[in-house]
């Protein structure tokens, strides 16, 4: 038998065997036979991939390509293992610290109210003071944790304290007193951090502190003019100052500013809870304070791009 002929034969057995015409035991007899056992012995499937992978992909299409792109997705960005530390010692104290944190705090909510009033306060002074000394302590390493615990340090001061006072039946000059301190607090940590939200939040504290123990002076004898006077030059002061700090310190320059801009309407919105004021009058101002505003920002503008980056 000559070679050509062997060699169709040879390739139409293979088709038998890749599309299983003949049993599987059948063909591998007929090609060691036909080859004379000088083929290698191939399986079905490595056959049927190095045959029919173009009729395969003719047929299949898309399908075949989408699962050889997850395939290829799967083995480029699989997850890459990480080996669990071994646990030391200052993991375990950790551990430890924060789980009685945790029961402590769980057992000064049940039996809060049993304490007496001084150890209330001194219980909410020691969180506080813990917090607060956190958020010193993360301030370089991890700055949302600085803030985290800034925010729960006054919070527990303003909560706890409005808590105590109401207790103690303190009144309202005392109250404000009280919020006044938290609220020079607030200004005095902005330096010390470093962050120009907590000045804004201590300075417009203190404006609302401001409005509201003068307003009860203000609406003897209500006057426009005489609001005035208790706002303006406070904003006037403010505004200033912010100019003044603009070369030096222009993050701090700007909080000064815009407080003191926010300053310069404080007469009309305190006069909103007083009754003998008249709307349309305070219509009006408001009127001419937003035309002095932004001429005023319209003429500074090359101070306010600068510092303020507008």
């Amino acid at each position: 038998m000559d070679d050509q002929r062997k060699r169709t034969i040879i390739a139409e057995i293979e088709n038998w065997r890749r599309n299983h015409l003949l049993p599987e035991h059948y063909c591998i007899f007929l090609l060691n036979l036909y080859t004379e056992g000088d083929r290698p012995n191939t399986s079905p499937t490595a056959s049927a991939g190095r045959g029919e992978g173009k009729r395969t992909d003719a047929t299949l299409g898309a399908g075949a390509g989408v699962s050889t792109s997850n395939s290829s997705a799967s083995t480029a960005y699989g997850y890459a293992t990480r080996q669990v530390a071994p646990i030391t010692g200052k993991m375990v104290m950790t551990w430890l610290l924060g789980a009685f944190v945790i029961a402590g705090l769980i057992l000064l909510a049940f039996h809060f109210n049993r304490f007496t009033t001084p150890m209330q306060i001194a219980i909410f002074a020691c969180f506080a003071l813990v917090f607060y000394i956190l958020g010193f302590g993360f301030r370089r390493h991890s700055p949302p944790l600085t803030h985290l615990f800034l925010m729960l340090s006054f919070i527990l001061l303003i909560a706890g304290g409005m808590y105590c006072i109401q207790k103690l039946n303190g009144s309202m000059p005392l109250v404000l007193l009280y919020l006044g301190f938290i609220c020079l607090l607030l200004c005095a940590s902005a330096f010390l951090f470093g962050y120009a939200y907590l000045l804004y939040c201590g300075m417009l504290g203190l404006a609302i502190l401001y409005g509201f123990a003068t307003v009860q002076r203000v609406g003897e004898d209500y006057a426009w003019w005489k609001s005035e006077l208790y706002w303006v030059p406070l904003a006037c002061l403010l505004t200033g100052l912010g100019f003044l700090m603009h070369n030096g310190n222009p993050k701090w320059a700007g909080v000064f500013a815009v407080c003191g801009l926010i300053s310069f309407f404080g007469a009309e919105i305190q006069a909103l809870y007083i009754a003998q004021a008249k709307r349309d009058i305070i219509q009006l101002l408001l009127f001419i304070k937003v035309f002095l505003a932004s001429a005023l920002f319209f003429f500074t503008r090359g101070y306010w791009y600068t510092w303020l980056r507008l």
